[in-house]
């Protein structure tokens, strides 16, 4: 008997191996070679927010109020006995805590949009709202009424002059006396009696005013529009020259802080005071790099002894400069920390964001904690930047738009741990936004947003449209679908010679009743849309808490579900590629979330 060798094939097949991924919660990265990716981070991740333990797309965003008639550029939240919702569009503002179609202008006549807004609230409890916005007399919103009377002295009024603009005036006061208006308008306006209320409506050129008072003038009260309402006290700002050219405004210890346009002057009012007479801060001799004050805000600083409260400045040259201290007019209450130097600032009053005891400041070199400005050079700061992730991204974003634009904002939303990074339109619609409890980054895209703004734990934005948008709402972009795309991190196998085939991805995700996702594998550093679908649920209304029943009702897009789909690619190079599109109804949000997968592949002969 003679004995033969057994083929090593007989019997045998071939057995593809698999490769487990996870899902980028480390977000977007451009700061690694492409060839040596963390595994938890993403070539490319456009409308997906990663979260601790997943990524999701972004919910939508719809209609909130419309008719506004021009671009929206500031979204103003009031919160106080009645909380209400502002937004100023064109020469108006808008009340539009109700949505839908607005109505008339709460305020008209302006020369801007862009507002500097701060709100503050007295020892008395009183919940003011003031607004600057370097063209027009400053406002002030009292919680029940934007009236601003633009006469100072107004309890006995004496003679006096008031820049004006070429809108409607009303002027009205008791008493006896009279006043006479000359230069910018010629007219008289006669008192008849103590209680008695006289008014004229008129309209002015542009220019200054002069009112001279004969007799008993009292409760006089001049402003725009074209009727009279209740009076209130001055709501001016006295003591600089010209008020309108404050561009900025913060609280801090017990005053309200603004800054001068094109100067190094920073102004304030009396401790708890709204309007009256401001005192001038020369900032200019702490400057050591030129340029004009641009942003003004807080930085909170924990110490051995709790916590103390800063004033923080940035000037146009990226100079930063600190100051201490409650009263610049007392030796022993006040003083200057230090000047630090960072990029040059992105924008103007919107270039910086208090984040807990911290304060973040965007500029040319990213985002950057000024606990990290005041410990590095400038050279090095980018390191400490929290956009490090995508710092050169960031860069060649800058290089691309510049850095003048006001649409640049730096916004949050705590509800989501979102830190936002509004993108002037010119680059096109996009936002790069930053999970704030785990520093990982996203691209947000197709949301055309001129401006954001939180209230009441819920997010909006002003669009060019004349629309106010409420965003992370609903399961389309206002009725368009959401297209989220994931590529992860690209993986070699450990041989980045050999031509790996894939065959099979795997995907763990949650899969809402609105949202159809696909998968595939992208090669070779080159992103390849997924175009085979990995599973959608059955489209029924989902069970609702209260009324379903346990163990049969079913919860779509909540529970998690393993499913694959072909993908057939070949490279040296593979990533992982899911795409969400989700389009439902505004009433309800479909999840489309990954948490990882597998991919089977064959590995090819070296070339």
């Amino acid at each position: 008997m003679t004995r033969k060798p057994v083929s090593s094939g007989a019997g045998m097949t071939r057995v593809s191996p698999s490769k487990d991924w996870i899902a980028p919660i480390g977000g977007w990265r451009t700061d690694v070679e492409m060839a040596d990716m963390p595994k938890d981070a993403a070539f490319q991740l456009d409308n997906f927010f990663p979260e601790a333990n997943r990524v999701r797309a972004r919910y939508g965003f719809l209609a909130f109020a419309t008719g506004l008639g021009a671009d929206v550029k500031t979204v103003i939240p009031y919160s106080g006995v009645s909380n209400r919702l502002f937004a100023a569009a064109g020469d108006k503002i808008f009340d539009v805590t109700a949505g839908g179609a607005v109505g008339a202008a709460v305020v008209s006549g302006q020369s801007a949009a862009h507002w500097s807004t701060q709100q503050y609230t007295n020892p008395a409890g009183q919940e003011y709202l003031r607004l600057v916005n370097g063209l027009d007399t400053p406002l002030l919103f009292n919680g029940t009424s934007w009236t601003n009377n633009y006469l100072v002295g107004t309890a006995t009024l004496a003679t006096q002059n008031v820049a004006v603009k070429n809108v409607p005036y009303t002027l009205s006061f008791f008493g006896t006396g009279s006043v006479t208006l000359s230069g910018a308008y010629a007219g008289v306006l006669n008192g008849t009696g103590v209680a008695n209320r006289v008014t004229l409506t008129f309209t002015p050129v542009a220019g200054t005013l002069t009112l001279t008072v004969a007799g008993s003038v009292t409760n006089a009260q001049l402003e725009t529009g074209a009727a009279a309402t209740p009076y209130v006290p001055s709501t001016m700002i006295t003591g600089i020259p010209d008020s309108s050219l404050l561009i900025a405004v913060t609280a801090y210890r017990s005053r309200l802080w603004f800054i001068e346009k094109n100067s190094t002057n920073v102004w304030y009012l009396a401790t708890d005071a709204v309007s009256g007479t401001a005192t001038v801060l020369p900032v200019g001799g702490n400057m050591k790099y030129g340029g004009t004050l641009v942003a003004i805000n807080v930085w909170t600083i924990p110490v051995s002894t709790g916590l103390q409260q800063c004033l923080v400045l940035m000037s146009s040259e990226g100079e930063v400069i600190v100051f201490q201290g409650s009263d610049p007019s007392s030796a022993s209450n006040w003083g200057l920390i230090g000047t630090f130097k960072l990029g040059r600032p992105l924008g103007t009053d919107r270039c910086m964001l208090s984040v807990g005891a911290d304060l973040a400041i965007m500029t040319t070199d990213g985002i950057v904690p000024i606990t990290k400005a005041v410990q590095l050079d400038r050279g090095a700061t980018s390191l400490g930047a929290i956009t490090a992730k995508i710092g050169p991204t960031w860069r060649e974003t800058v290089a691309a738009i510049g850095t003048t634009s006001e649409e640049w904002q730096l916004a949050s939303f705590p509800a989501r741990q979102m830190a936002i990074v509004n993108l002037p339109s010119s680059f096109g619609p996009y936002q790069y936004v930053m999970n704030t409890e785990t520093g990982a980054w996203c691209r947000f895209v197709g949301i055309s947003a001129s401006c954001w703004a939180t209230w009441q734990d819920r997010l909006f934005f002003g669009s060019s449209d004349g629309t106010v948008y409420e965003a992370e709402a609903g399961a389309s972009d206002n009725g368009t679908a959401i297209d989220a795309l994931m590529v992860g991190a690209w993986n070699r196998f450990g041989d980045g010679l050999s031509t790996k085939f894939s065959k099979l991805i795997g995907v763990t995700a949650q899969i809402g009743v609105s949202t159809l996702m696909y998968a595939g594998i992208s090669t070779d550093y080159q992103t390849k849309i997924p175009t085979a679908l990995l599973s959608s649920v059955e489209n029924s209304a989902a069970a609702k808490w209260g009324t379903a029943i346990w163990g049969v009702s079913k919860f779509p897009g909540n529970i998690l579900a393993r499913k694959f789909a072909s993908a057939g690619a070949a490279g040296a190079a593979l990533a992982p590629t899911v795409r969400a599109l989700i389009s439902g109804s505004s009433a309800s949000v479909s999840e489309a979330a990954v948490v990882g997968g597998e991919v089977l592949y064959e590995k090819g002969a070296p070339l």
